[in-house]
This record gives structure tokens, C-alpha cells and sequence, in this order.
């Protein structure tokens, strides 16, 4: 038994009506979810994983470091980027920003709505600190 259905053309639509129709006559009771939209492809995440690896890798090489705070430390203190707290401080604040009522995890984007975070960063990124950052270009074709 599959773990899911991917339901995009009439025939996946006959198959997986007849496999719940089957699944339904033979255990009587049955749970079905689903997710509305295509989601974000592989391509797309390994992507946008290497554009925040990129941009870490350029903030700490023109020297806009983190400012990081705890509890514990009386101020902030600077800490290098990485591709993690590029994803969690500037992907997700963008991500939250343009899709308000998607959960905090790129997995949830669906493939045309990658397009949008990359270009909104890499539009502010370049103006305010001169940084370019390039989206691979194959995960790009697949977010439009």
C-alpha cells in the first residue's frame, strides 16, 4: 500500500478513487489527508539550502556578521553566518512575511512560491549591501 497519491490527471484520479474505494470495502473505515499544491521540488531544496550557504559565505566575507543574543550574554555579541541561520533569520523572516499562513519550514512552499523569496532577497541583498547571491538556475525554471 502506497504511503500517499499524487492526484494531477484524470487517470491518477481513477486510481486512487478505486484505491480507496478498495481500501474503504476492505477495512470499513479509512482516514484519508491531503495537501493542496504542488510542493517545492528536491532540486529546489538542495537550492535554496546552497543560496543560504552562498549568502553566509558572502555576509561573513564582506563583514556583516550576526548579532547573536542569549540570556546569559549582557549584549549581543557577532557571530559568523551560516547556510542554518541564513535559512532560520533571513529565509524564514522573508518566507513568514510573503506567505503568512504557511508553516515555518521551506518544505511547505509550494514550487511557484519559491521564486518569489529568492528574488525578494537577492533584490534587497544586492541594493542594501552590495551582496549578488545566484539561485541555481534548473530549481529557478521549476519555481515559475
Amino acid at each position: 500500500m502506497p504511503e500517499g497519491y499524487t492526484v494531477n490527471s484524470d487517470s491518477s484520479l481513477e486510481n486512487y478513487l478505486k484505491f480507496a474505494t478498495e481500501l474503504y470495502e476492505k477495512k470499513k473505515y479509512v482516514t484519508f489527508n491531503y495537501k493542496l499544491g504542488k510542493p517545492r521540488t528536491i532540486k529546489q531544496n538542495d537550492a535554496i539550502w546552497a543560496f543560504c550557504e552562498d549568502i553566509a559565505n558572502k555576509c561573513n566575507n564582506a563583514g556583516f556578521e550576526m548579532q547573536t543574543t542569549s540570556p546569559l550574554l549582557k549584549n549581543s555579541i557577532e557571530t559568523p553566518w551560516t547556510k542554518r541561520s541564513v535559512m532560520d533569520k533571513i529565509w524564514m523572516a522573508v518566507q513568514k512575511a510573503m506567505y503568512p499562513n504557511k508553516p515555518d519550514c521551506s518544505s511547505e512552499l509550494d514550487t511557484w512560491e519559491v521564486a518569489p523569496v529568492v528574488e525578494t532577497l537577492t533584490r534587497h541583498l544586492g541594493k542594501t549591501h552590495g551582496i549578488v547571491v545566484v539561485f541555481a538556475e534548473q530549481a529557478m525554471k521549476e519555481s515559475k
